[in-house]
């Protein structure tokens, strides 16, 4: 490896935030739930990530198979999940005995998501009768009953179209049959049984987007409902894979059809969107956890740091609030939640948030709680630190307040040392993080509701962008993925002691990934990619 060549690599990782995964690069989405199946050969699913549906009552569709949670139809191989259905005569846990096994898995119970990005890495089976499928159902189906709660099919086959698969949804006034979707086919003919192939949807508020190996190929928003039909896909929703044999839409197998046919998927993801602010905009993702507690790391004992909802609490805006309380074990412990942010030396930053202790659940004793923001180096440690004013014992319960982060705070001994309007990032600066906190001394009782969370940088903020580096004939070519329509700036220099960073060029996003090639020959250089505010 040429010396230039690993100077790039080095201030790429420092400086740009590249960082080396397996997960899917998925401009726009942060990867917040997978399973990559890489548990021991021949064992079963992950059971905090998956659970059985068993039995065979043809599941509203006549199939002919009985569900099992057996490694016969579900296990592990070579790090990549099979579901096999076979032909054997076998009595399900319900009594009904069927001439064919297979499984049904599900994330109910287990996990939901309300908005994100579904993908999985399939190579489904073949055969007249087979019918494999990726897809989810509302969480509240035992309420409300099916077609009230919501059915997404990211994909779905039957065996006698080997080159086609639909994308569909189902709501009231549209399902079974009725269901609102459309057909993607493979170029030439090709089966899709004969590779791996990565099917995806896309679900944001009133919108959804089919995709197969990237390609966008259906989208459906209330507008192509029929007259009066409700959209039923604001409420949370659960994953399944499953292999039907049989039923109403892929008829029977028969002779040309041989048995074991497996569904092997590499893997499962879901996503969240970014939400990459505007210039100046809020840099929280999800800042009153709408989305759930996605884009946030709960740190405490687990069970005293919940989402809430206003069915049962106060909220400040929307539907949803994040509930923070002690731990009860007898010292002095610490809970909440935070959001790291990319940030550059010299932005200047506002932040605020609302907070409520409940007329019902007082903060008591001498508990207290806050909101927190801390500007870090590459290494995370602590160069400032900002609190705003605490919710405590003596604060008026059932009232919602605002919490300007102004109190600037000694790293080490926490004692307040001025205040400030706007913060501004020191030199060495990499990142924010910007957190909730209860404190509990002792035992005392109360919780703290933090609603509406922000943390806004302005025109003179700076974002490292992911950058991959590789030398070429033509040069070094930098590649980064942009958003549709924000500014960025490839910056080089010959020496990291250079007091400043060359202009190499200026870029528009597209919401693609991007490429710029610096020419220069035989010159030792560093490179920075970042997203500019002007």
């Amino acid at each position: 490896m040429s010396r230039r060549l690993l100077q790039l690599m080095i201030v790429a990782l420092s400086l740009a935030g590249l960082a080396v995964s397996h997960a899917q690069v998925t401009t726009g989405w942060t990867l917040v739930w997978a399973d990559e199946f890489s548990q021991a050969d021949g064992s079963s699913p992950d059971s905090t990530k998956w659970a059985f549906d068993l039995g065979g009552n043809g599941w509203g569709n006549n199939e002919l198979e009985t569900y099992t949670a057996r490694t016969n139809n579900a296990r592990i191989e070579a790090g990549q999940l099979v579901i096999e259905a076979r032909q054997e005569t076998f009595t399900g846990t319900d009594g009904n005995t069927r001439n064919y096994t297979s499984a049904r898995l599900k994330t109910k119970g287990k996990a939901s998501w309300t908005y994100g990005r579904m993908e999985a890495r399939i190579k489904i089976p073949r055969g007249q009768g087979m019918w494999p499928a990726f897809w989810t159902l509302g969480t509240n189906i035992d309420a409300v009953n099916w077609p009230a709660c919501g059915e997404i099919d990211i994909m779905e086959n039957i065996g006698a179209e080997p080159a086609t698969v639909h994308g569909t949804a189902h709501g009231p006034g549209y399902s079974g049959g009725s269901g609102i979707g459309a057909p993607f086919a493979l170029s030439g003919g090709a089966a899709f049984a004969d590779d791996f192939h990565v099917f995806a949807v896309e679900w944001e508020t009133n919108r959804l987007r089919w995709y197969v190996d990237g390609q966008l190929y259906f989208t459906l928003t209330p507008a192509n409902l029929p007259p009066g039909a409700p959209w039923a896909f604001a409420q949370p929703q659960f994953l399944l894979l499953n292999v039907a044999v049989g039923g109403n839409w892929p008829g029977s197998s028969n002779g040309s059809t041989t048995f074991p046919q497996r569904m092997t998927v590499d893997y499962v993801r879901v996503y969240v969107l970014s939400l990459i602010p505007a210039c100046g905009g809020n840099a929280l993702p999800n800042p009153g956890f709408e989305s759930g507690l996605a884009n946030w790391t709960s740190y405490g004992a687990g069970f005293n740091t919940v989402l809430e909802n206003v069915a049962n609490v106060p909220v400040h805006s929307g539907t949803n609030v994040f509930k923070v309380f002690g731990q009860f074990n007898g010292v002095t412990n610490l809970s909440g939640n935070y959001r790291d942010v990319p940030l550059s030396p010299g932005a200047i930053c506002v932040a605020d948030g609302w907070a409520l202790t409940p007329s019902n659940d007082r903060i008591a004793g001498s508990n207290t709680a806050w909101l927190e923001v801390s500007f870090r180096d590459a290494a995370a440690n602590v160069l400032s630190r900002y609190r705003s004013a605490l919710i405590s014992s003596n604060t008026a319960p059932g009232a919602w307040l605002n919490l300007p982060l102004t109190n600037q705070i000694d790293p080490l001994t926490s004692a307040v040392i001025g205040t400030a309007t706007t913060l501004i990032a020191p030199a060495g600066t990499a990142s924010a993080q910007y957190r909730t906190v209860f404190r509990q001394p002792a035992s005392a009782n109360g919780s703290v509701l933090f609603d509406d969370l922000n943390f806004s940088v302005n025109a003179g903020g700076e974002f490292p962008v992911p950058t991959a580096a590789t030398s070429t004939a033509a040069g070094v070519s930098l590649s980064f993925p942009t958003w549709l329509g924000l500014s960025y700036q490839v910056r080089s220099k010959e020496s990291l002691a250079d007091s400043a960073w060359q202009v190499l060029t200026n870029v528009i996003g597209d919401g693609a990934t991007r490429e710029v090639i610096d020419p220069s020959a035989g010159v030792s250089r560093f490179y920075q990619v970042i997203r500019t505010c002007n």
